[in-house]
């Protein structure tokens, strides 16, 4: 169940990040949804690796920062791409 909030907590979060990024890169709209939602992923995988079972505030928690490292990664690579082209 808690890979579902994971989608979830990926999902809201990247769109909500493209939305923002979506006037300074055009590839925020899809880009930002899907790194957020791996990076919820991997934080539930971690979670549940190092964890004890059920999902509390610690692995919620861990899901909405590495949804934002997501979304902060697409803005990396959207002007890293940006300043390869000019």
């Amino acid at each position: 169940m808690n890979f579902v909030y994971a989608i979830l907590i990926g999902a809201v979060i990247g769109v909500i990040g493209g939305y923002l990024l979506r006037g300074r890169q055009a590839n925020a709209i899809w880009m930002s949804p899907v790194l957020a939602i791996i990076g919820s992923l991997i934080a539930s995988v971690l979670a549940t690796m190092f964890g004890k079972s059920g999902y509390g505030m610690k692995e919620f928690g861990l899901q909405v920062v590495l949804a934002v490292v997501g979304v902060g990664a697409t803005w990396f690579l959207g002007n890293r791409s940006a300043a390869a082209t000019s």
